[in-house]
């Protein structure tokens, strides 16, 4: 059962409290009842292969997008910073039917740390713990630690909840992390920006017009804890979420997916392609399979970058690392099998990339057919997906019918 909090002015932050005029908790918004409800997505108890897994939703497109760093530049002291420290990715995928192209930059946040005495300022780009940290904030939102806040300055809706209750999440999964690099990685997310622009082009219907988007935001929004000195994990957070999740958030374009089964991967690559499979693999069966190219995946992850030369040694090992991969997925149960097939050059025959065929596990398939219904049944109370009039005939209608 979900706890969602109850919450007033009166609990927040003082630097919180003369910016807003009310809050509204998921029993009351409509939009975070529905992103709360997740009491029809527990697997049996019966079913011995799962036992019970916690739930979370997913972003469409949006998580999908490589925002965090997989190599390099993850935390510099600002002197030793290097000319160029925005990442530009590319962004390319095709969600639901609509395809999404364009690119994605990442620009760094600046964040204090104490060392020998004295503060130092360091550039930190949001990687593996900032995604982890991200994973798990948006676990306790979907438990019920949300509210929307009415700032004078206009509406926004925000994680409420303690340091200890985020440290608590990220212990669950094997992710236990000390207080201060949680909130290290708090103030990242926070202060590390996302800049986006990118067509969207709805492959189903060529009558629609493609449209175009342009912005630039941070992680989170803003910031904000209170508490006592020496607390340590009873210190209370509130975490406002950007205008893009927002707006994800009051569209339904999210899904529902079992966090632990992608968390407890120890592997960043493994947990990332477990959560790619959650929110694509929507139609996962027996009989179906899932295609991608080795190159391309990894590009998305943001391992490589399109300009890279991928010599024979870097292809190797971009194999093995997807090999590791595709062994944790069939020990935890996702996939019961894949295969591989070589992509050679025309010219030289040199292998050049690689296709990977992946079959889902039966316990895959029970998951994302709970998760599916789950999600319909979301759709049609918030009104994205319509019911048709269904006509209840009796017998007597059936039988005039039929003699007539």
């Amino acid at each position: 059962m979900s706890r969602k909090v109850n919450i007033s002015v009166d609990n927040l932050p003082d630097t919180l409290r003369g910016q807003i005029h009310g809050v509204e908790s998921a029993i009351d918004n409509e939009s975070l009842a529905l992103f709360t409800d997740n009491k029809d997505v527990r697997v049996s108890i019966e079913n011995a292969a799962h036992g019970l897994r916690a739930y979370s939703n997913t972003f469409n497109h949006y998580d999908l997008w490589g925002r965090f760093v997989r190599s390099g530049h993850k935390k510099l002291p600002l002197e030793e910073a290097p000319k160029k420290t925005i990442i530009t990715r590319k962004i390319s995928e095709k969600v639901d039917g609509i395809l999404y192209d364009g690119e994605i930059k990442i620009t760094p946040a600046v964040v204090s740390s104490r060392k020998d005495g004295e503060d130092i300022e360091y550039l930190v780009w949001p990687s593996d713990r900032e995604e982890k940290v991200e994973r798990a904030l948006i676990r306790l939102a979907s438990k019920g630690k949300i509210v929307k806040i009415n700032f004078k300055s206009g509406i926004q809706y925000a994680v409420v909840f303690s340091m200890n209750e985020l440290a608590q999440e990220l212990k669950a999964v094997g992710q236990s992390m000390p207080y201060p690099q949680i909130k290290e990685a708090l103030e990242a997310l926070q202060g590390s920006k996302l800049s986006f622009k990118y067509s969207a082009t709805d492959t189903k219907n060529t009558d629609i017009d493609d449209s175009f988007y342009e912005s630039n935001m941070n992680f989170l929004s803003s910031l904000h804890f209170s508490g006592k000195k020496g607390q340590g994990g009873n210190v209370k957070c509130v975490a406002c979420l950007n205008a893009f999740v927002h707006n994800m958030i009051d569209n339904l374009e999210y899904k529902g997916y079992y966090f632990n089964s992608a968390q407890e991967l120890k592997r960043g690559l493994s947990r990332w392609m477990m959560l790619r499979l959650y929110h694509l693999w929507r139609y996962a069966a027996p009989g179906k399979t899932y295609h991608f190219r080795l190159l391309s995946i990894m590009e998305k992850y943001g391992s490589i970058y399109s300009t890279d030369n991928i010599t024979e040694n870097k292809l190797k090992a971009l194999r093995r690392d997807m090999t590791t991969t595709m062994k944790d997925l069939i020990e935890k149960g996702a996939i019961s099998e894949y295969s591989i097939t070589n992509v050679k050059d025309d010219k030289t025959g040199n292998i050049i990339d690689y296709t990977y065929e992946m079959h889902p596990s039966d316990q895959f398939c029970d998951e994302i057919l709970t998760l599916n219904k789950h999600n319909k049944r979301i759709e049609i109370q918030g009104g994205k997906r319509v019911v048709e009039n269904v006509v209840h005939l009796d017998e007597d209608t059936i039988e005039a019918i039929v003699q007539d």
